[in-house]
């Protein structure tokens, strides 16, 4: 019998999650906007996998985090009932409930490595073409909807602790690990170059690159919690799950789709000055005839 805690214990962190998901959607579609209005942006490839990321991670505002409150909060305070039955098709809201999270990560991997491509091919990097990173988004989509599809088969016939040994922990700890020697790799390629670029181009590609490893470092501690947790319960028999341990863990992890436009607006002057522009609606003029002319002139 789970113990069910009192409206005062449970209506503050109810406030927290509803604001944490309200406020994931409005930076995210900002984003998304941002990233639309600026038309070189669109024209430049390597922005192709963080603008998906923002729009996963606008997906997660919008599902999975109402999912996560829907459910999380009824399995422990006396608010509502969990109706499995007949409020959600529990099939499907159990698939989305984690969907667009393990999307998120898989992205994240698709970054690393897509950064790892321009660092280590910096010349075979600048041909890559547009139909590539669109079988990177499918194979990002591919992998957690087959992730899903296996948890739900699995889930009335394998015992469930070996479903979140194998689907859940391990896929985080793979996911972890690709992304930690990834850009290590990266700091050890760009540390032992002995040919110091100083073009535009590669000046903006080190940036991303950057910008790429603090957005997947600040995702890997709102992960790890959660990865720590279920483990720890999973795993260990000393381990009892705890109704503020959980929804702080909740709150981290929602949170990883909540700090990348944050990130952004730091990190990236266009991305800044795109945003400024947006909210005091400034006309853009860096795309007019003289602006354009003035950028040729000096790749010439």
């Amino acid at each position: 019998m789970r113990p069910l805690y009192s409206a005062s214990e449970c209506i503050p962190w109810l406030v927290v999650l509803i604001i944490e998901c309200l406020v994931i959607v409005i930076l995210n579609i900002i984003t998304v906007v941002v990233f639309v209005k600026k038309k070189r942006q669109l024209q430049q490839r390597s922005t192709y996998l963080i603008i998906h990321l923002a729009m996963v991670d606008l997906l997660v505002g919008v599902v999975s985090g109402p999912l996560q409150i829907e459910r999380k909060m009824a399995w422990y305070c006396p608010l509502w009932k969990y109706r499995r039955d007949t409020l959600w098709s529990y099939p499907l809201s159990f698939a989305f409930l984690h969907l667009f999270s393990f999307a998120s990560l898989t992205n994240l991997i698709a970054i690393s490595l897509e950064r790892l491509h321009a660092t280590f091919c910096p010349f075979r990097h600048r041909f890559v073409r547009k139909w590539v990173y669109r079988a990177i988004i499918i194979v990002i989509w591919l992998i957690p909807i087959v992730r899903e599809a296996a948890q739900i088969f699995l889930e009335g016939i394998a015992d469930l602790v070996v479903i979140d040994t194998y689907l859940y922990i391990l896929f985080y700890a793979v996911s972890l690990f690709v992304i930690c020697v990834s850009y290590i790799l990266i700091t050890i390629i760009v540390r032992c170059s002995r040919h110091p670029q100083f073009h535009s181009r590669s000046k903006r590609e080190r940036k991303l690159t950057g910008t790429a490893l603090i957005v997947s470092l600040v995702s890997l501690l709102c992960f790890l919690p959660a990865m720590i947790y279920v483990a720890c319960l999973r795993v260990s028999f000393t381990c009892v799950r705890n109704f503020h341990i959980d929804k702080a863990v909740l709150v981290l992890f929602l949170a990883n789709s909540l700090v990348n436009p944050i990130i952004y607006a730091l990190r990236m002057p266009g991305f800044r000055k795109s945003l400024l522009q947006l909210v005091y609606r400034v006309p853009d003029l860096s795309d007019g005839p003289a602006n354009l002319l003035l950028r040729n002139l000096r790749r010439a």
